[in-house]
């Protein structure tokens, strides 16, 4: 109940047990004309039912009292006077009081019944919002927040978060539960997390002294708070678990592919260089070449290990961001096929490239490295002599483009396993092993840009076929500058 509401009724108490009467009294006096005395007594009954419906049953008493006064006084013989002449003017207005005093109390009654079921229909449909809005609540800020304002709202008090009562003297037992602790001045309600520590108030300054009902609705509201509070509490705590397990087992991850792909490469580089070092007076000029190529070739392989782990890094600590230019899918191919030209040695790439395909509005260098991951892990998986297939299309607002191997292909089963991080397929000695970054890294990229990587079903049941999908920029109209 809020203190405008009372305000009002309270006027209402004390304007319409005298107001009403004189109203009847002056309707009587105009109509004494023309109707007979007990007549008019009903003016006075009614006016004595309105002031019931209207207010309670101490207000429709003192209307039947000064109704049967003022019957008596101008309606009666003698007139302006509190003498009864008539015994049937007597009876008319002990009838007439008690008329008034049972029917006003079955009034009054009827309408604090009513009073009290929308009171109950209004609290009932605070607790209800007050419950959606707390389920919405994703962060323990965000449950405070709203409850605060759900408190000031269904209490009519002044409700703030306030951190003056963190360091309070009232006492906290429990983990992950909302308290509330009445004092001179109001409510102070604490929210504790997994370790019993104060993370959160609210202070609620009352309008007028607690009383029972005050209290009872208090602690409804604070059940769906707790409800709530429990609820975001849980969820953090599965979410700072969920996080630590990702984070031992990307460490274990990455040490197992430092130890393994890495010290590979070194090792190759290390026993190339010397025996350049300690048979370079017995090695032909033949011999020489290929273990500098060796040298060469391994070190390449080391730097895109690492550059893939830094790439890895990067996106992992959310430092990547997008610095967008318009290029076209054919500039992007011609940077990547220069880049892997080294790897191709004598696979055959096909290009099918349709000319007009829009410009793509991305970050070139990202979109660059993703399709060099994909185009790097088919040549990997391609047996000798074999053939690539790099196509793209234009559908419905998206640029897709396929990059086919003619490799041993991806199992249905195992398709979405090759986009996890360290995830790399044993073919025994018959293809080279790969860091199990490259699609990882093509994955969060293309979602950066709100695109999509994924694994087609092939139609020749050889090889492997990775999609690329990016969104194509809507068309802007010049004149307005807006996206179409």
């Amino acid at each position: 109940m809020t203190k405008k509401t009372w305000g009002v009724a309270s006027l209402k108490s004390l304007i319409l047990p005298v107001l009403l009467p004189a109203l009847a009294t002056l309707l009587a006096v105009m109509l004494s004309p023309l109707l007979a005395v007990a007549n008019l007594a009903l003016l006075y009954l009614a006016a004595v039912l309105l002031t019931a419906i209207s207010t309670s049953v101490r207000p429709a008493l003192v209307s039947a009292v000064l109704s049967f006064l003022a019957y008596n006084f101008f309606l009666t013989e003698p007139h302006f006077s509190l003498r009864m002449l008539h015994r049937e003017d007597i009876l008319t207005g002990i009838l007439l009081i008690m008329v008034a005093i049972v029917t006003g109390h079955l009034a009054a009654r009827l309408s604090e019944q009513v009073a009290a079921l929308r009171d109950s229909e209004r609290w009932n449909a605070q607790q209800m919002a007050c419950a959606r809005a707390l389920s919405v609540c994703v962060a323990a800020e965000e449950v405070i927040k709203v409850f605060s304002a759900q408190l000031e709202e269904a209490l009519g008090w002044y409700a703030r978060p306030s951190d003056s009562v963190m360091a309070g003297q009232h006492p906290v037992q429990q983990a992950r539960e909302v308290s509330w602790f009445e004092d001179a001045g109001g409510v102070s309600l604490i929210f504790t997390n997994s370790k019993a520590e104060r993370v959160g108030a609210i202070r609620l300054s009352a309008t007028e002294p607690l009383q029972s009902t005050h209290r009872q609705r208090l602690e409804m509201l604070v059940n769906l708070a707790r409800l709530a509070w429990g609820r975001v509490q849980l969820e953090a705590s599965l979410r700072d678990e969920t996080l630590g397990k990702e984070r031992e087992q990307l460490r274990s991850a990455l040490l197992s592919s430092v130890s393994h792909d890495l010290r590979t490469p070194l090792a190759t580089m290390i026993g190339s260089v010397s025996s350049l070092i300690d048979l370079s007076d017995s090695l032909n000029a033949t011999q020489r070449a290929e273990l500098l190529d060796n040298t060469l070739s391994e070190a390449r392989r080391l730097d895109r290990y690492i550059q893939k782990l830094l790439d890895m890094t990067r996106l992992g600590h959310g430092e990547l961001t997008l610095d967008r230019d318009w290029i076209g899918l054919d500039d992007i191919v011609s940077v990547v096929m220069r880049r892997s030209k080294p790897l191709v040695g004598d696979l055959e790439v096909k290009l099918d490239i349709p000319t007009g395909l829009p410009l793509l509005h991305v970050h070139p260098a990202l979109i660059e490295q993703a399709l060099f991951n994909v185009l790097e892990n088919a040549i990997r998986f391609s047996p000798p002599r074999g053939r690539i297939w790099l196509s793209a299309v234009e559908d419905d607002g998206w640029l897709h483009v396929d990059v086919r191997d003619s490799g041993p292909g991806i199992s249905s089963d195992k398709r979405d396993q090759v986009f996890d991080m360290f995830h790399t397929f044993s073919h025994g000695d018959q293809y080279a092993a790969g860091t199990g970054l490259g699609l990882a890294i093509c994955r969060s990229i293309l979602a950066a840009h709100g695109g999509t990587v994924s694994v087609l079903e092939s139609a020749t049941r050889t090889g492997a076929t990775l999609r690329l999908s990016l969104p194509l920029p809507k068309p802007v109209d010049s004149t307005a500058g807006e996206p179409l």
